[in-house]
């Protein structure tokens, strides 16, 4: 005798199709584990991430403990900090403001890509003569 194919329901515990969103809507919601999080009521979860608890640092970088990355963002954000006076002054002085635009992934600005550019076709030029020089 088989007793699981007499005994066997549909859904979740209890034969019922269970769904956050009759959660939301019952009166007693409180009676759910996560009910705060899987099925939010009220204004205050309207916009807001209510996982941020469990998401990864996305600046970490790979083998750094606490404390490097402590010593790190101080670092950059004391850089951010003189280079905001540097303008300042610069400004009240009526000098130019230094251009600090960024480009790709090597973060150097544009004068100095164009500067390398350059500089890399002078040196092409110079491989060419020593190749012809040896005979290539």
């Amino acid at each position: 005798m088989d007793l699981l194919s007499s005994i066997r329901k549909t859904g979740s515990r209890g034969g019922v199709n269970f769904s956050w969103s009759d959660v939301s809507t019952s009166e007693h919601r409180e009676n759910y584990l996560g009910h705060s999080l899987m099925a939010p009521v009220g204004r205050w979860s309207k916009g807001k991430d209510l996982s941020w608890y469990a998401k990864g640092d996305a600046e970490a970088i790979d083998g750094e403990t606490a404390e490097e990355k402590r010593i790190r963002e101080r670092k950059e954000e004391i850089s951010k900090i003189k280079e905001a006076e540097e303008d300042a002054l610069a400004v009240a002085l009526g000098l130019p403001v230094k251009d600090r635009a960024l480009t790709g992934a090597n973060a150097i600005t544009v004068g100095e890509m164009n500067r390398f550019i350059k500089e890399s076709e002078r040196g092409d030029e110079e491989i060419e003569e020593v190749g012809l020089q040896k005979g290539f």
